[in-house]
């Protein structure tokens, strides 16, 4: 057997050896399990980096988002009608003891946006959800929630297939008035789904992610913690994270809690239960 004849098995081991988690874009959230289709085999086609994607009929209020002509799965809401109707918010603290009250969420469909990709040796395909959270928001004195829906509308092949996402509507709550977020970017994080989102508001970049990571460099819980920066997006203002400095007290200087929707759109509780990840490298 020659060399050219090994690469394909080859390809096939070190793509199971590296424990790929993408079998769907919220697989490994603590508090969010969904399921999706992956299709893993040998291909002898000679078409080499060929991506072919399908789009489910998907109904969104945003130009951004995937829309339709049917009315067939229509859950997305816009902007404007993000507020709930059942219940009149007066407060920042009034809104903190549950979120779920004002805002109008949906249901996340799954298998919304399918890939695949045939390099002519390893063929797969795989299909992605819509990913909708809420989070809580805290800096400066200021206290409340930001909540977004987000669907798939392409992928990139890194050690699998990663969905990219693009948001539909997101919308800030604070003190009892709705802000629409209009630049908010969620972006899954890679094969390990090590995901995090940015948007601007009031003059500021916000920027949520994760202040722990556990074995392999993997996330042991959703997004909980907050970066700030000038407008411009780069120069940092304070790094609430900390993911990386040595010292355990500086971890974490910024804690938010981030609860995403599970197939029947219902939140878990926003009990903060954040913990140092086992295998977090501060910990050895």
């Amino acid at each position: 057997m020659t060399i050219f004849k090994l690469i394909p098995i080859c390809s096939l081991l070190f793509l199971a050896a590296c424990g790929d988690n993408s079998s769907s874009a919220s697989s490994d959230d603590p508090e969010n399990t969904s399921s999706s289709s992956e299709e893993t085999s040998i291909s002898s086609s000679s078409t080499k980096g060929v991506f072919s994607s399908t789009t489910k009929d998907v109904s969104s209020s945003s130009a951004k988002g995937i829309s339709s002509s049917s009315t067939k799965g229509k859950s997305s809401s816009s902007n404007k009608n993000l507020s709930s109707s059942s219940k009149q918010v007066s407060s920042s603290s009034e809104a903190l003891a549950d979120p779920l009250e004002i805002f109008k969420t949906r249901v996340p469909q799954k298998d919304v946006y399918t890939c695949s990709m045939d390099d002519g040796y390893i063929s797969m395909k795989q299909s992605f959800e819509q990913r909708d959270f809420i989070c809580s928001f805290k800096y400066d004195g200021r206290e409340g929630f930001i909540y977004a829906q987000a669907s798939p509308t392409s992928c990139i092949q890194s050690m699998g297939l990663d969905p990219v996402y693009s948001t539909d509507t997101a919308v800030m709550y604070i003190g009892g008035k709705y802000t629409p977020i209009t630049d908010l970017v969620y972006d899954v994080g890679g094969n390990h789904r090590n995901d995090n989102f940015r948007f601007t508001f009031e003059g500021k970049v916000y920027e949520y992610d994760h202040s722990s990571y556990g074995w392999g460099y993997r996330k042991c819980h959703t997004m909980d913690c907050l970066r700030v920066y000038e407008a411009d997006g780069e120069t940092e203002i304070l790094d609430g994270c900390a993911s990386f400095d040595e010292d355990l007290n500086n971890v974490r200087k910024l804690p938010i809690v981030c609860r995403f929707a599970d197939e029947e759109g219902k939140f878990d509780d926003f009990t903060d239960t954040f913990e140092i990840c086992e295998g977090d490298f501060r910990l050895q």
